[in-house]
């Protein structure tokens, strides 16, 4: 099951009902202090019953507060009569989307009551068909005249001849289904719908939240040292803690038995001294009898290192245990909520973190939500993925998502600055912009040294352009788009096509919404996969010695870098596999060889090489263009 969307009401500042939609990865922004961790702590109450008092927004009328989630990828199957197999669907427990809609009452000392938001039967014989025990349904049959077989003995197959038996007459509409209630009686409810909750539950994904103030509390001993905290949890387990109490019974049997006959002999020496002892056990302090740590190449322990490194090192920790209780559950599905993952983090390790949050988002079994108000951190995101917090001019709350127009709004709120400075704005004419250093490099540098793009334009000595790196699919490319547009810049835009890779014509929509301008503003996604393919399969062979097989490789979707680096890998001395290399492994590989291509290889390429992969007419366009536009 994955969250399609949230929805919350009279919950701490979220007075009226306010939705935030859901997709794999979810990013949610705005100014401290208001409102990023109650959505964050929304999710923890569903999922994980945490105490939530003082919740209820205190403007609310009635003192109760909504935290309601909707679900897709739910069961088709499920039980709700004994052995008996049956569907949500069938059963008319699904909203008017065709969805799972879920509904946590908190009062003021937490959850009340679960509700179903139903696409159900609205006719008066119908109604709180569900909640009927067995004999109330066959009373229902008789008095309808219900002519299908069923199983008398099985409430579902009741129902669904009483509907049958309706058919087209039977008018629906949504409606809400109590299927839990604390105030009913001490196993929470009519036990004639518990049942639905208490197997929707067996399916709901793990919610792990990892929140910025535990890692802010230095004192705190899981900040101190991750790992005391790591035995702590493994020593909670209910069958570890019975194996060691029969440990500790044995251990107190004997030792209450030499205690035992230390004061009889005692007794025999000195009798006043011995009638005043007795034996006594203390329980012992498991957690400090089992030491592990962690430590560095250098033996340098976990708990010495810095802040940053610890909360890493936690954070994965809570990773691995949402993981064991997913696998303990059976439960496929797992939601990694961060606040603030970057706090304390160097701005390589915040980089690294995002790319492996993207990375893990890309899991069919798993969602990301993260909170953040760093500039630094939203900036390196998709913008499609960020929840936009901020207050309307009556003081409410309002979420925005997915709309072009919010993207200034966001820069704005976060105070995002764009990477780019233009020192003479009047002497520059064009902007060409790509995706990274590297990109400017092979530009730059196949400028230089093939004389006929050096004819076109020479850009060394052209003081009308500036090459810029643009970020990819990011925040900070509309940042950039947009300051490139307030100072009247022509821009072309030239970005990989990334044909043959998991995620092709990435960078569409931005050639788009540049294309779109018109009026000097141009861009180009590449005909082959990235600039690395511009390079060709002689040049490649010459270089590297690795003989690619055009016949079998299609060249313009060819990953360059990594057969280059799976190559180089396995003329190494190494002992591993290159199918056995854990991905951040790879990817450092196949970065060192984008860097040698671009850096120092590029120079080698000629307008013949370029002929042979057919890239020749593309490139000269380029030119021509840039030419044209910087005038």
């Amino acid at each position: 099951m994955k969250i399609k969307k949230l929805i919350i009401e009279n919950f701490r500042a979220y007075q009226d009902a306010t939705e935030i939609s859901f997709d794999d990865l979810n990013v949610i922004v705005g100014r401290n202090d208001i409102g990023k961790s109650s959505i964050l702590d929304a999710l923890d109450i569903f999922f994980n019953e945490i105490k939530s008092e003082n919740d209820i927004n205190v403007k609310a009328k009635k003192k109760e507060a909504r935290i309601g989630i909707v679900f897709s990828d739910f069961p088709d199957k499920i039980i709700l009569d004994s052995t008996y197999e049956t569907s949500l669907t069938a059963e008319n427990l699904l909203n008017k989307d065709g969805l799972l809609e879920i509904h946590k009452i908190c009062g003021a000392t937490g959850v009340k009551k679960v509700v179903l938001t139903s696409n159900y039967p609205a006719n008066k014989e119908l109604k709180g068909l569900i909640t009927l025990d067995i004999d109330k349904l066959k009373e229902k049959a008789t008095a309808l005249n219900v002519t299908d077989e069923y199983n008398a003995t099985i409430k579902a197959e009741i129902r669904a001849a009483i509907k049958n038996h309706l058919g087209s007459k039977i008018k629906y509409e949504e409606q809400e289904i109590e299927i839990f209630s604390k105030t009913k009686d001490k196993d929470g409810g009519d036990s004639n719908t518990k049942e639905i909750w208490t197997q929707i539950q067996n399916y709901l994904p793990v919610y792990a939240l990892f929140q910025s103030d535990r890692k802010n509390e230095e004192k705190d001993s899981e900040i101190q040292d991750p790992m005391n905290f790591a035995i702590k949890k493994i020593l909670k387990d209910p069958s570890l803690q019975a194996r060691l109490n029969e440990i500790k019974d044995e251990v107190k049997k004997v030792a209450d038995k030499i205690a035992k006959l230390t004061i009889e002999k005692l007794q025999e020496m000195n009798p006043e001294i011995a009638k005043e002892l007795s034996p006594e056990f203390d329980d012992p302090k498991w957690e400090s009898a089992f030491k592990f740590n962690l430590l560095s190449d250098d033996k340098v322990p976990l708990n010495k290192r810095g802040s940053g490194v610890r909360r890493l090192v936690l954070l994965n920790f809570f990773r691995a245990e949402a993981e064991r209780l997913s696998v303990e559950r059976k439960v496929p599905n797992v939601i990694y909520a961060l606040e603030e993952p970057e706090t304390s983090q160097h701005p390589d390790h915040q980089r690294k973190l995002i790319d492996a949050f993207i990375s893990l988002s890309k899991n069919k079994h798993t969602q990301i939500v993260l909170s953040t108000h760093s500039p630094g951190i939203a900036k390196l995101l998709p913008p499609e993925t960020i929840n936009l917090i901020t207050k309307d001019s009556a003081g409410k709350l309002k979420i925005e998502k997915n709309k072009d127009e919010i993207i200034r709004e966001i820069a704005k709120e976060l105070g995002v600055l764009p990477d780019i400075e233009v020192r003479n704005p009047s002497k520059v004419k064009l902007a060409v912009c790509v995706e990274g250093k590297n990109d400017i490099i092979f530009i730059e540098t196949i400028n230089q040294n093939i004389s006929e793009l050096k004819t076109i334009i020479d850009l060394n000595n052209n003081k009308g352009i500036i090459l810029l790196p643009m970020g990819g699919s990011t925040l900070q490319f509309w940042v950039n788009n947009d300051y490139l547009g307030r100072l009247n810049l022509n821009q072309i835009h030239i970005y990989d096509s990334d044909i043959g890779s998991d995620e092709p014509n990435r960078y569409k929509k931005y050639v788009d919404v540049v294309n779109a301008k018109g009026n000097g503003n141009l861009a180009y996604e590449t005909n082959l996969r990235a600039f690395e393919n511009y390079f060709s399969p002689e040049l490649i062979t010459e270089t590297y010695g690795v003989t690619i097989d055009t016949t079998s490789v299609k060249w313009n979707e060819a990953d360059i870098p990594e057969i280059i680096a799976k190559h180089n890998h396995d003329k190494s001395e190494s002992q591993k596999k290159w199918a056995d290399l854990e991905k951040e492994d790879i990817k450092d590989k196949k970065g060192r060889i984008k860097n040698q291509l671009n850096e120092t290889h590029s120079a080698k390429i000629t307008l013949q090489h370029l002929e042979k992969i057919s890239a020749k007419e593309e490139i000269v366009k380029w030119f021509t263009k840039i030419a044209e536009l910087s005038k």
